[in-house]
């Protein structure tokens, strides 16, 4: 038995490449960026330190809700994506929603949250709350 391969396409195999090309770029303008991201612990406290180049300023929020640090930003779209004109021959920079979220370890001083933004990486920091002491508590006895 020979084993025969439709091919109908011939070697049109460049319009595969476009449309699948196309329905990746859609479905991850679905989704959110997820930027890279070190998480350093040392004595103090930690560090979270994260790739967002390009950011405007009012466009990044962060904060602390349910013991979860959450970070939210949005890179605009180029002026070269809404002209119509243009010819865009390679675009490899992401833009759209931005969106991580880390649950936070128990020794998290909250009140402690610091974050700048310098050079293209935010730097989210928290010292390590106190450690909680002893305490004795006395019993009352009753007769």
């Amino acid at each position: 038995m020979e084993l025969l391969i439709d091919n109908r396409l011939g070697n049109s195999r460049w319009l595969l490449d476009s449309v699948n090309g196309l329905l990746n770029g859609l479905a991850s303008e679905l989704e959110p960026i997820s930027p890279l991201v070190d998480v350093v612990e040392d004595r103090d406290g930690y560090r979270f330190s994260v790739d967002l180049p390009g950011l405007k300023s009012d466009s990044l929020e962060v904060k602390v809700e349910d013991e979860t640090l959450v970070i939210n930003a949005e890179r605009n779209e180029p002026a070269w994506g809404k002209d119509k004109d243009a010819r865009v021959h390679r675009a490899e920079r992401h833009h759209g929603r931005i969106h991580r979220a880390f649950r936070l370890p128990s020794d998290v001083g909250r009140a402690t949250i610091k974050a700048a933004y310098k050079d293209g990486v935010l730097d989210v920091t928290f010292a390590k709350a106190p450690e909680a002491k002893a305490v004795k508590v006395d019993v009352t006895y009753s007769s």
